[in-house]
């Protein structure tokens, strides 16, 4: 039998729980995509009292946004650890980029733009070159080009002329979806550009509308990360 005082305790941490992801801007979406929470609707629950914060659910939390798990758990001590909380401001040096610890699927918001809640670090890497940020590849979907475990370096191109008589590897971003693909040569016509993919080791033509198209990013670099 659940005792009051258990009770009490439980509540406080439904509410410490709620507290963290809203100091931190975090909705029920992005900790479902993040896989800290079931489905979208969990942290509404949580809020008004009818579902309490799963034990995995407070780990992931906390590891992930640097949350003080002690304070989560009593209500001592400050919110994050070592009072750091993560992505303040931070003056960066002229050579550091953002690096977003996050797969290459959720760095990108539907508008195009890098999603800043995640775990976001200046880094200074002079190899990768000319880069507006980097972020993760976690699994086989941008295989053969980049695999499982690569950090990809992302520049943002302003205009289709630079991309459209190119051959390189690139990030598009449509109303509709997100893909990576190998930008080809050819241009069927002026409303649509043709890109190549790998399918099952075979390189395969596809066509997207440019009128569809939010914004396009550059693969300059992936690097293997140790």
């Amino acid at each position: 039998m659940t005792t009051d005082n258990e009770q009490t305790t439980g509540m406080g941490v439904a509410q410490r729980f709620v507290k963290a992801a809203e100091e931190l801007h975090l909705s029920g979406g992005r900790l479902y995509r993040d896989g800290i929470v079931a489905n979208e609707q969990v942290l509404s629950k949580i809020k008004n009292g009818w579902q309490k914060p799963q034990k995995k659910s407070i780990e992931l939390l906390c590891k992930k946004y640097n949350i003080n798990a002690a304070w989560l758990y009593t209500g001592e001590g400050d919110m994050f650890l070592a009072g750091i909380k993560p992505f303040e401001q931070h003056v960066r040096s002229e050579n550091e980029r953002l690096f977003y610890n996050t797969d290459f699927e959720l760095c990108l918001s539907n508008d195009g733009q890098p999603i800043t809640t995640g775990c976001v670090i200046p880094i200074s890497l002079p190899m990768a070159g000319d880069f507006d940020f980097m972020c993760i590849n976690n699994d086989k979907s941008l295989a053969p080009f980049i695999m499982p475990g690569d950090v990809i370096a992302l520049k943002k191109l302003a205009t289709w002329k630079t991309y459209i008589p190119g051959d390189f590897i690139c990030v598009v971003v449509t109303s509709e979806y997100k893909v990576l693909r190998k930008v080809s040569v050819t241009q069927p016509d002026e409303q649509s550009i043709n890109f190549t993919q790998m399918v099952d080791g075979t390189p395969e033509e596809s066509s997207i509308p440019k009128d569809i198209i939010v914004e396009i990013y550059k693969v300059v670099g992936n690097y293997r990360r140790q």
